[in-house]
């Protein structure tokens, strides 16, 4: 099964509340988990968070939790989102533990409930539930003290959000490195060492501010940004040394305006009079070399 977004398993747990970790106190389940997923990267120690409700979320894979019940109370024990259990619990005292499974949410997150009752007071026992995702086990203790009694707990999991940063920093230096690739590939057929990418990018930031400018020492490479295959192309200018628009000669091909010539100065422009908008491209003719600005 394709694995959830931590967020999104925090929201399905529990809505927004101020959620007790330790001492500190935190607007949400989530920045709670958040916080002692932190902590358990940094120290290899995650510990419960409790919320407004009385719900207890245990730090899976850290220890065995005990589940605290009361005879004539369900301890219910909520599962993951989307998680599900692959066979009947196995309890080790089947006489005097009561177990039953409930299920809630829609069917795209379903929450699978494992709920036991004791019978008594003072009983002990364990509990082991195996699930398409992992195998859980449980300490479970009836007290007969009311205050003890926990009528709600739950699970995070503190290395699936590790892993999860981790993914996402990963991905990003994979399309970081894709885009260059793409742009290495895209680049016209020209010598590498004679590009030129002394230039500068001004005026407002736009759909059409390029992504970058060179030259190859005969024509001028202007790359468009991807966005502006659904905006209005702009006209690209010439300036001479008095600031004056001049036609210039171009074709736009895969992504470029390719400018059949050098020039010093120039600009793009979209639009008319109080609705015009432009950037302007400034050589200063000091050769720079590489790929980037």
């Amino acid at each position: 099964m394709k694995k959830q977004t931590f967020v999104a398993i925090l929201a399905v747990l529990l809505p927004s509340l101020t959620i007790a970790a330790g001492t500190k106190k935190f607007l949400t389940l989530e920045d709670a988990a958040v916080s002692q997923a932190k902590k358990w990267q940094q120290t290899g120690v995650a510990k419960p968070i409790m919320s407004d409700d009385g719900k207890i979320l245990y730090p899976f894979g850290q220890y065995m939790p005990t589940i605290t019940c009361a005879p004539l109370r369900a301890c219910d024990i909520e599962l993951e989102p989307g998680e599900q259990i692959s066979g009947k619990p196995l309890l080790g005292d089947t006489a005097r533990w009561l177990l039953s499974k409930a299920m809630s949410g829609p069917a795209d997150k379903r929450v699978t409930h494992v709920v036991v009752k004791p019978v008594d007071t003072g009983l002990e026992t364990n509990m082991i539930i195996t699930t398409d995702r992992r195998t859980y086990h449980l300490r479970l203790y009836s007290s007969a003290n009311e205050r003890d009694y926990l009528n709600r707990a739950g699970f995070y999991y503190p290395q699936d959000l590790v892993d999860e940063w981790n993914d996402a920093d990963n991905n990003a230096k994979r399309r970081a490195k894709e885009e260059d690739d793409r742009v290495v590939a895209e680049l016209p057929a020209m010598s590498i060492d004679k590009l030129d990418f002394g230039y500068k990018v001004g005026g407002e930031q736009t759909s059409f501010t390029p992504v970058r400018v060179f030259n190859d020492g005969t024509h001028t490479y202007i790359q468009m940004p991807e966005q502006m295959k659904s905006a209005e192309a702009p006209v690209l200018l010439l300036l001479d040394k008095d600031d004056k628009p001049q036609i210039a000669n171009y074709r736009f091909k895969d992504g470029y305006y390719i400018v059949d010539k050098l020039f010093e100065r120039a600009m793009l422009v979209v639009g008319v009079d109080s609705n015009q908008s432009k950037v302007t491209i400034s050589w200063d003719k000091a050769p720079r070399r590489g790929l980037f600005w």
